[in-house]
């Protein structure tokens, strides 16, 4: 899975940077904040960590100019208190998670903290994927989680990003060990003829 950090705070950029490539992530990172538009159609990264605070073009006009040219992928919004007043407009444009607490200006980051929102932000994806795969696989009791992990695997090493009513089509299985079950027939019971 793509995913593109956009932020002028070069330390934050680099450690989250790093925290995502150990993490098993292709990232993604704009040479100059000009560059954002044209690498997300370049690359389609799945989700974008969108610093609210950079500027020129600042947060919001970069969130704009993605959703303007039809930027389907997942928008993770790093704001602190001196954008705060952005965040509505921002959740308007289609922000999907924010982190909030964020000072670019050298406040803390807690990195395990970004990569679940990342997760949070694709939630949704990962869940229609799941039913897929279980719809698909005769819905296996007791194969939820396996369902999700594995949808989970699919999305987080998908290449572009989704964009609505995306995998239509039928899922087929990971494996062929599973075996699809089918309900028993109840044998017919028998009654005593009343005397």
């Amino acid at each position: 899975m793509m995913i593109m950090i956009v932020t002028f705070h070069e330390e934050f950029r680099g450690k989250i940077s790093a925290f995502l490539s150990e993490k098993g992530y292709e990232v993604c990172v704009p040479p100059h904040r000009q560059d954002v538009i044209p690498l997300v159609k370049e690359k389609s990264p799945l989700v974008v960590v969108l610093d609210m605070y950079v500027a020129e073009p600042n947060g919001l006009d970069v969130l704009k100019e993605l959703r303007a040219q039809h930027y389907q992928g997942k928008i993770v919004a790093l704001a602190g208190t001196s954008v705060r007043s952005l965040m509505p407009q921002a959740s308007q444009l289609g922000v999907d998670q924010v982190i909030g607490g964020f000072q670019g200006d050298g406040g803390a980051l807690n990195l395990d903290q970004v990569e679940s929102v990342i997760k949070m932000a694709l939630r949704s994806s990962i869940a229609k994927r799941a039913f897929e795969l279980y719809e698909a696989r005769g819905r296996t009791q007791g194969k939820d989680l396996d369902d999700w992990l594995e949808a989970e695997r699919e999305i987080f090493t998908k290449a572009k990003p989704l964009s609505t009513g995306e995998r239509k089509e039928k899922a087929a299985p990971e494996s062929q060990s599973r075996k699809q079950t089918k309900p028993q027939k109840k044998s017919p019971q028998r009654t005593k003829n009343p005397i």
